[in-house]
């Protein structure tokens, strides 16, 4: 729920254990301090493709990715879900049904490159053994050495795994030890129920020995070596990539794991315009497009040879109001907005119904979610009758939003004309990403539009993100002292009945206090050709791109 832009690991003490990743609607990781400059042109990698016989897939990306160094990317999803593929991750999500869809399975994370990675008796302790003879395209053998530098790296970068590491108790090189060739142990400050997802998103290792042939005096960790260098020893090789224009993957052959690479060959194409897309992919000249708008994505349900996949989606739409800035910083102003907003007709509006209304804002889906957690509906006679509880009779506001999105002006809209219907007058204020950041920074946004999903399917961490005092998208300036207490106390619950009984209690909190007003959880649509199957909704979104095929 990166409600559009969750970013950074946070370095204060109340945000010691902290670090956050999160994909936005239009943006979004959570963590990233920067992003390096890539190479015009890399070259071809020696490596092994797989053994599938289906045909190459062609998929349209709206841009080329910014770096090849996942240590440095943040805001670039192009290249975060490349880096899913291309890197070799040592555990990730498994696959599980949901309704007629294929989704991954948050709460199942095997080993895929590692041969296991399990806790001792205090979950403190975690033991990563590694599959012998996997290899990365250069030939060399991934080892614990590579897991280890790759973590040294990190945390000598201080940005992405960094800051997700702090959530679970890993802060420092010394807590990540190499026990032989094969074995590493990571040990951790307390014990979470995080672990495993955090390290989902944390585990992907670099070729060291290769890297250190690049490195120098003044750049130990060869960044500018990777920035430019496709990483290999994934599911699937790079084996070509040009600048602005296409990037080339192989299966890996020599990958260990389940679920290998359906696919031998994939082409990513970098198509900017939207309406190109589109018309590749009615030509047939792309069998997915990664980048059509909502409006292009309705026309094509009914075209020839193209079918859109929907899924549910833990994606959630939300207006955060500014609880220390008035008129939202009385409850009694936020409860009549909550119930001036007109839920359903917004589902049916702006979504075409293919979306789902949200009773909480934790997400549906999610263990602990609870249907109390916004007991709001659309009631003008409530939303008057709050009004009067405040003393007032009108307020006046802006609503902002993101410029150029026609999904949140729409919204904007709606809201704006209902909510005038009991005296909350909004003026609806579009903004750019650099204008809308810097108000973002100075905390002086009343009332604005977020969209986004969390990359961790837990309360815990939503509430690091959002909140708890000085979260990094706690744009609505939020902060209760139980809640600040409880977020504290689940760092070290690993107990997951104990854990439901928190997030009950924290549901039951924002229901009284109404930060947000939650509007509701739009499915995924992806455009595709009617030949293409196995699409695996990520509720991170970034594709796994493996379980794709094309009949030939």
């Amino acid at each position: 729920m990166a409600r559009s832009h969750r970013a950074g690991g946070a370095s204060s003490p109340a945000l010691s254990r902290r670090g956050v990743l999160q994909l936005g609607g239009s943006v979004a990781l959570l963590l990233a301090t920067g992003a390096c400059a890539a190479n015009s042109e890399s070259k071809p990698r020696d490596g092994a493709s797989g053994g599938p016989t289906a045909k190459a897939l062609r998929i349209a990306v709206s841009s080329y990715l910014s770096s090849w160094d996942q240590d440095f990317v943040g805001f670039d999803l192009t290249a975060l879900m490349l880096y899913k593929n291309v890197f070799p991750y040592l555990i990730d999500y498994s696959v599980t049904a949901a309704g007629d869809s294929q989704i991954l399975d948050t709460q199942n994370v095997p080993p895929t490159f590692a041969e296991s990675f399990e806790p001792d008796a205090t979950q403190r302790v975690w033991t990563l053994k590694l599959r012998r003879g996997v290899k990365f395209a250069s030939g060399n053998e991934l080892t614990a050495a590579d897991v280890k530098w790759s973590k040294d790296r990190a945390f000598a970068a201080q940005a992405n795994v960094a800051g997700v590491y702090r959530t679970i108790g890993l802060t420092k090189p010394d807590q990540v030890k190499v026990v032989d060739d094969h074995t590493v142990e990571f040990h951790q400050a307390f014990a979470s129920a995080l672990t495993r997802q955090i390290q989902a998103i944390s585990l992907y290792v670099f070729d060291s020995t290769e890297a250190k042939k690049h490195a120098t005096t003044d750049d130990p960790w060869a960044k500018e070596w990777f920035a430019k260098n496709p990483p290999t020893g994934g599911y699937y090789n790079v084996t070509k990539a040009t600048q602005g224009q296409e990037i080339e993957l192989s299966a890996n052959a020599g990958y260990p794991g389940p679920d290998p690479a359906k696919t031998p060959t994939i082409r990513i194409s970098v198509v900017p315009a939207a309406s190109n897309q589109r018309l590749q992919l009615q030509a047939g000249d792309i069998d997915i497009a990664l980048g059509i708008s909502q409006r292009d994505i309705q026309d094509l349900k009914k075209a020839a040879g193209i079918k859109v996949i929907s899924a549910a989606s833990n994606r959630q739409v939300t207006i955060q109001m500014s609880v220390t800035t008035a008129p939202f910083n009385d409850v009694n102003v936020r409860r009549a907005l909550a119930h001036a907003t007109p839920y359903e007709q917004i589902i049916n509006n702006v979504y075409g119904g293919d979306a789902r209304a949200a009773k909480s804002p934790v997400p549906l889906d999610m263990p602990g979610y609870d249907a109390g957690g916004y007991p709001f509906t659309h009631d003008l006679d409530q939303a008057r009758a709050a009004m009067a509880a405040a003393g007032r009779t009108t307020v006046d506001s802006e609503l902002v939003f993101e410029a150029d999105n026609e999904e949140q002006q729409k919204i904007a809209v709606q809201v704006q004309s209902e909510a005038a219907k009991v005296g909350i007058n909004l003026k609806l204020t579009p903004l750019d990403p650099a204008t809308l950041g810097e108000r973002r920074s100075k905390k002086n946004v009343p009332l604005q539009i977020t969209s986004g999903q969390l990359w961790v399917d837990d309360v815990e961490y939503m509430l690091a993100t959002s909140f708890v005092k000085g979260a990094n998208l706690n744009y609505s300036n939020y902060s209760n002292p139980e809640i600040e207490k409880i977020y504290e106390q689940s760092h070290t619950t690993v107990d997951q009945a104990a854990r439901g009984q928190l997030w009950k209690r924290v549901q039951e909190i924002l229901a009284a206090d109404v930060p947000w007003v939650v509007v509701c959880q739009p499915n995924f649509n992806l455009p595709v050709r009617d030949d293409v199957a196995g699409w695996v909704q990520p509720m991170d979104g970034l594709a796994r791109l493996r379980y794709l095929t094309a009949s030939a």
